[in-house]
């Protein structure tokens, strides 16, 4: 018994530690979509991923990849996204059926595939159309856009804005406002005139929704566009209408920067230098808030040469140099570090990984252990109980044949007269087909080892009364006894019966018990009783009703 208990008590931890990480996972799905974060750092958390079915370790990759994607980190490490979207899709989980198309290009794109990456947005696309799900179709739009652009494709990613802005697809403001802003700045990029319409109307809806950060990033884009189509003057304005509507941010090195270079090459020297020193002093407070930046800072060199040289100044990189030399040893410091603490994690994650391993294998070892000697034993357990069984009922049929014996050998002693219609008369010329009687008139003792045999033999199933008894020489006598009992039974249900079932129905007429006729017929007395209610069904007999009265009675 104790082995099960061991059993049951390991698959109730097993299904306990299921149980928890689906808890954990359900969690997780109403987080995913307001704090992406915090599901991550709940999955991080699960330690019992491996002991969950298919179902768990779906939803399980399917929600850690989607946390990555909301927050903008690398899917590279999510090797089984192809799996869970196709899994999902093989059950056809509408709710995870646009999202798939686009966590499969996030993870493609990602990876390096971003061919792929396009051809799984277009068809993600196409499926929202069907399907009518306009938010689904900006979500997936905007991915595609975003990859063309950074493929440096903006023809393509300036024509798939402008077919969604043409579609008849309701969309609000804000969705419309971003759409006319990627539209301006790639057509900008392409030096195309119409880019100047598609970014003011891009800030006017800005304007009119009150989201002033949102117009103010557009602005400072449009000016830098314009500052690189040579449009300085222009470009000073915008900046400065940046500047009004974000007054926190007017002295930023970056906008300082802009301004500079704007009066640099509108030849505005004294301007370009009062601008590039605010812009010099705003990049050192954020270097000393360690929010330094290389490219601005790189810019800032490069404008101060142009300044000094237009001033009749040294030139010279010595400094911008050094500062370059210390942010390329500090990086490499610091992906020397990183890359360690990376190859510690990763051997921490191995080594608990093989002690995982090794305690699941120690575990399964023990349940296979616990299952063979649970198995052994109920096999054994059976074997013994099935023997035993069989030994009872063998003894039972030896008794059945034993008192038989006994009482025609008692009837024999007492000198009784029978009538032909006695039913002892049937037994005894049964008894003589199996060679019993034959037996004790050759030794009539108590101690006939022969008879026990023969007998043991018999009720064992050891020898076949088939191959005894002649039937064809019992159903006359049956007739003789009986009134004609087998011959009317067999016109009447002949068709019906099978041999074996002709034949109990010949010894119950006999007025053999369902022992005897067991012993008999080498069958169970279970198995005798469901052939009986068998007859009664075939014969039209009532439940109960005595067989060979209802065939008497026809």
């Amino acid at each position: 018994m104790r082995p099960y208990l061991y059993i049951i008590a390991f698959l109730l931890f097993i299904s306990c530690s299921a149980s928890d990480e689906t808890a954990k996972l359900k969690a997780t799905d109403n987080l995913l979509r307001t704090r992406p974060d915090s599901a991550l750092r709940l999955l991080d958390q699960m330690q019992h991923v491996g002991q969950m079915n298919e179902k768990g370790v779906m939803h399980y990759v399917w929600n850690h990849a989607m946390a990555h994607h909301l927050l903008g980190m690398s899917l590279e490490e999510d090797s089984l996204v192809p799996n869970a979207v196709a899994y999902y899709r093989r059950l056809k989980d509408v709710t995870r059926q646009l999202d798939g198309y686009l966590l499969k290009a996030s993870y493609l794109r990602w990876t390096g595939h971003e061919r792929e990456a396009l051809h799984e947005l277009e068809a993600g696309i196409e499926k929202a159309k069907q399907m009518g799900a306009v938010d689904k179709l900006m979500e997936l739009s905007g991915m595609q856009i975003d990859l063309l652009q950074r493929s440096n494709n903006y023809a393509a990613a300036a024509e798939k804005a402008r077919t969604i802005l043409n579609g008849k697809y309701r969309i609000d403001n804000s969705t419309r406002g971003s759409l006319l802003f990627v539209l301006g700045l790639n057509l900008s990029l392409l030096d195309d005139r119409q880019a100047d319409l598609y970014y003011n109307e891009s800030i006017k809806l800005a304007l009119a929704d009150g989201r002033k950060e949102v117009a103010a990033e557009r602005i400072r884009n449009y000016a830098d566009a314009l500052s690189e189509k040579g449009e300085y003057a222009r470009s000073i304005q915008y900046i400065s209408r940046f500047q009004q509507l974000m007054p926190q941010y007017a002295d930023i090195s970056v906008i300082q920067l802009s301004l500079a270079n704007n009066y640099a090459n509108l030849h505005q020297l004294d301007s370009a230098d009062y601008h590039l020193a605010k812009a010099i002093s705003s990049e050192r407070a954020l270097e000393k808030a360690r929010m330094g930046n290389l490219n601005r800072r790189a810019s800032i060199e490069q404008l101060r040469n142009v300044l000094n040289y237009a001033h009749g100044k040294a030139i010279s990189s010595i400094a911008f140099n050094r500062y370059c030399d210390s942010v390329t040893m500090a990086m490499m410091d610091k992906e020397n570090t990183s890359l360690r603490r990376l190859e510690m994690r990763n051997r921490l994650q191995a080594a608990n990984y093989d002690l995982h391993r090794s305690r699941l294998y120690l575990l399964l070892g023990i349940v296979l252990l616990l299952v063979l000697i649970g198995g052994g034993g109920s096999i054994a357990y059976w074997l013994y109980r099935r023997k035993y069984q069989r030994l009872a009922e063998a003894e039972e049929r030896i008794d059945t044949l034993t008192g038989m014996l006994e009482r025609m050998q008692a009837e024999k002693a007492g000198n009784e007269v029978h009538k032909p219609q006695d039913a002892d008369f049937f037994r005894k010329v049964l008894l003589q087909q199996l060679g019993i009687i034959k037996l004790v008139a050759a030794t009539p003792t108590n101690q006939n080892q022969a008879l026990l045999k023969r007998i043991a033999a018999i009720s064992g199933g050891e020898i076949p009364t088939n191959d005894l008894l002649d039937w064809s020489a019992l159903y006359p006598i049956i007739d003789r006894l009986y009134h004609n009992f087998h011959t009317r039974l067999t016109e009447h249900f002949g068709d019906r019966l099978t041999e074996k079932e002709i034949q109990i129905c010949c010894l119950l007429c006999a007025g053999f018990s369902t022992k005897e006729i067991g012993v008999v017929t080498q069958q169970t007395s279970a198995t005798i009783y469901v052939r009986k209610t068998s007859i009664r069904k075939k014969i039209g007999a009532a439940e109960g009703e005595d067989i060979g009265a209802h065939v008497n009675a026809l």
